[in-house]
């Protein structure tokens, strides 16, 4: 009877490109390639731990008992063929459960690795959703999304990646051959089938593999006509139509990627290059009687000279027709075969002028009274043309925005309508990403799940980059929420991705933060200084003054959380300088109270003292701020022997938090040992009943709480109550140790341990 064993492995299928010609043309060349094969990847493997199971042919089936051994093993084999004649493979490596046979294995995900094969690029590396979670936190390693497209004779959801690091070429779809489902009888929608047809979608995008012109749409000129600045906003919606009308035919930039050369004094010719697209269209708007007087320009790149030269004049009632005129005469003179829907999107001109200027009010102006003028001009706008969808997906953000829930939420679904009935696949993109925004504010996780995804399915297919971006993110906080972490990660790599591609700066640095705070909460506290680092180079290359005195705050508490107090102060402290700058009020009283903590843990209570009386002048009227502020300076005073002000301020402090028990856990030590200080036995003895019956109903409550169970232990061991100190004493030690272990880095965790709280804990408890 056959040996059987079941175990989870890393299965990996290799194959030679163009074996079989070679076989053909001359199989004497062809045994002996199979012959060093054998003699150069077979040591490799074993060196990995690898086990060389079967040879296929030309094919090979490795097993690793580790992800990242197998990963390292194809990434040596790969840098070996380059220096053999002929060895030119794909490979590709899987995750699974397998059974193990004598000489073989078998299993779905057996099945599974040997499809994954066909999907990478000859001489790369194809890899399952399986094994990208595996790698994903390894900086070293950089992927590739591929898609999800449904394998033959494979029961299971896969998602394919490719390792573009180290040399390995990425996939190039249209050159895949892969075995795959017909699922062609299978397509329908709309609705929530989409959830079912993204694989599909997916696959239908990434398998069309025909190159298709570029061009690049350049934001209209307005000169010195400032009155004229809302007309800019035609270019993105020029954008957007053109990429909705094409029906994909042409790769239309993004706007984030046009944006940064809005000002430019460089050619046509060299924005081309710079932008790496084969046409140019470039526009421009002056004021003339009751109209504008609007001159454009198509240069082709590939030519080195313009394809037409135009200049209409447009009367201000016909401002709507802009749009239509403008990607009319750019489809027919590229040959293009404009979707027939487009002709729907005509709008009342009115209308349109209403929501473009309501639109560069709200993006431009953060005063109140203007937010509300914008949303009754956008109000206005829809009234008199409601197939403007735009306007009220627009409409919907601002409601949003405003915290009206409801209003945008009717909104939104008034807009999705709308798209599905005028056929508007980048609206109804949008639509449903900002309903899945609106339903996890609402903490409706499954249904925006659903919304996400159909989003993803629509950008997707319309290859809207762009778009893919904002719903990968907005799929990531989802995730977050959920505390499903490990797809959060995916999802916003996902995201950074993209957006590196687009070279779209502030979505870099904005998705580069938020890995960041995924990193800070997962206690990988230098990854998380390394992603917060990079985040704060573009924010200062941007001039994003703001963000950076946010960043440099979620630095600071990086460091502070890792027990690098030197180094949080000094992030905080440049943190302050930009916010002091801003006038930022509420950002100063927040991180002058992060800057008091620090000096507190630094035992330096004098500099806390001022930092917290700090933060209390710039925090207003928030009472809990005050609050919290006013409970360390009470401890402050403690430790620098002020018992009359320490017991001032933690009294007040205490009445405040009369109906909080964790709070009065961190407030009540200092008062008793305090008050024994001053020689009131009286009243220590019975805020030492209060402290009792708290710890004793919250058991699980305390043991979070390092300070107050040093303070604890302190005030106890002060009143003679030994036994019972060292209760406290052990929570707080094996919090320390609790945390520690969680820490990733061992350099981190040797921080966290020496600090001087930390160490006089450990040294307390050892001498017990």
């Amino acid at each position: 009877m056959e040996d059987q064993k079941r175990k989870l492995a890393a299965i990996v299928f290799t194959d030679i490109v163009g074996f079989t010609k070679l076989t053909a043309k001359d199989q004497t060349l062809a045994s002996a390639l199979l012959t060093k094969q054998r003699e150069t990847f077979k040591p490799i493997v074993e060196s990995h731990g690898g086990t060389w199971l079967k040879e296929m042919g030309d094919g090979l089936l490795l097993i690793f008992d580790t992800v990242t051994e197998a990963v390292n093993c194809c990434i040596k084999i790969q840098e070996e063929a380059l220096n053999i004649e002929e060895m030119i493979l794909r490979i590709g490596i899987h995750q699974g459960e397998i059974l193990m046979l004598e000489n073989d294995v078998i299993g779905d995900d057996v099945n599974v690795a040997s499809r994954i094969e066909a999907f990478s690029a000859p001489g790369g590396i194809a890899i399952s959703g399986k094994v990208y979670d595996a790698i994903v936190r390894e900086m070293h390693y950089k992927t590739k999304y591929i898609g999800r497209p449904k394998l033959k004779g494979v029961g299971q959801d896969v998602t394919v990646y490719c390792i573009i690091s180290h040399g390995l070429p990425e996939t190039n779809m249209a050159d895949v051959s892969a075995k795959l489902e017909d699922t062609r009888s299978k397509f329908f929608y709309p609705g929530i089938a989409a959830l079912v047809l993204l694989p599909l979608l997916l696959y239908l995008f990434l398998f069309r593999g025909a190159r298709v012109d570029s061009i690049a749409v350049l934001y209209m000129d307005v000169g010195s006509y400032t009155e004229l600045n809302y007309l800019e906003t035609i270019t993105e919606d020029l954008i957007f139509d053109l990429t909705s009308s094409s029906q994909g035919l042409i790769k239309v930039s993004e706007p984030v990627e046009v944006k940064k050369h809005k000002d430019s004094d460089m050619s046509l010719e060299d924005l081309a290059d710079e932008l790496g697209v084969d046409f140019v269209f470039k526009s421009s708007v002056q004021p003339d009687d009751n109209g504008f007087i609007f001159r454009v320009r198509l240069f082709d790149s590939g030519a080195g000279k313009d394809r037409f030269i135009n200049k209409w004049y447009i009367e201000k009632n016909s401002l709507q027709s802009v749009v239509a005129v403008l990607i009319d005469n750019i489809v027919k003179e590229l040959g293009i075969e404009q979707s027939e829907d487009y002709a729907r999107l005509e709008y009342d001109p009115e209308s349109y002028d209403l929501y473009l200027q309501a639109k560069n009010i709200y993006a431009t102006s953060d005063n109140y009274d203007d937010n509300v003028k914008a949303v009754t001009m956008m109000e206005d706008a829809i009234s008199k043309d409601d197939n403007l969808v735009m306007a009220q997906i627009y409409l919907g953000t601002m409601q949003y925005d405003m915290g009206n829930y409801t209003q945008a939420s009717v909104i939104y679904e008034k807009a999705l309508s709308k798209s599905k009935s005028l056929q508007d696949n980048a609206s109804m993109a949008e639509s449903l990403r900002k309903q899945g925004q609106l339903l996890r504010k609402r903490k409706d996780y499954g249904g925006s799940l659903s919304k996400f995804s159909e989003a993803l399915s629509m950008s997707t297919v319309m290859s809207d980059k762009s778009s893919m971006a904002k719903t990968f993110n907005s799929m990531a906080i989802l995730n977050w929420k959920m505390k499903e972490k490990d797809e959060a990660l995916k999802n916003w790599l996902q995201a950074l991705a993209i957006v590196e591609e687009l070279d779209d700066k502030p979505k870099i640095s904005k998705y580069l933060n938020n890995i960041g705070i995924w990193y800070q909460d997962d206690s990988d506290y230098s990854k998380s200084v390394e992603y917060y680092q990079k985040s704060l180079t573009i924010k200062e290359d941007l001039g994003d003054v703001r963000n950076i005195g946010k960043t440099l705050n979620n630095i600071g508490n990086v460091y502070f959380m890792m027990g690098d107090y030197v180094n949080s102060v000094e992030y905080y402290g440049k943190s302050v300088e930009i916010k002091e700058k801003l006038q930022d009020n509420k950002g100063l009283a927040n991180t002058l109270k992060n800057i008091g903590e620090t000096y507190f843990y630094l035992e330096e209570y004098q500099e806390a003292l001022r930092s917290f009386r700090r933060s209390i002048s710039y925090g207003g009227k928030d009472q809990d701020k005050i609050n919290e502020n006013e409970q360390y300076i009470g401890m402050s005073h403690y430790y620098l022997g002020h018992f009359d002000s320490c017991n001032v301020y933690l009294n007040r402090a205490d009445e405040y938090y009369s109906s909080s028990q964790e709070k009065r856990l961190a407030i009540l030590p200092y008062l008793i040992a305090s008050y024994k200080k001053v020689g009131d036995a009286q009243v220590s003895n019975t805020l030492l009943k209060d402290l009792r019956s708290i710890a004793e109903d919250h058991e699980a409550l305390k043991k979070d709480l390092i300070i107050a169970n040093w303070a604890s232990y302190e005030a106890l061991d002060l009143l003679g109550h030994g036994k019972e100190a060292k209760g406290f004493l052990e929570n707080a030690y094996f919090e320390i140790k609790s945390r520690s272990r969680d820490i990733k880095d061992k350099d981190d965790r040797s921080k966290y341990l020496a600090t001087t709280l930390h160490t006089k804990i450990t040294k307390a408890w050892n001498s017990k």
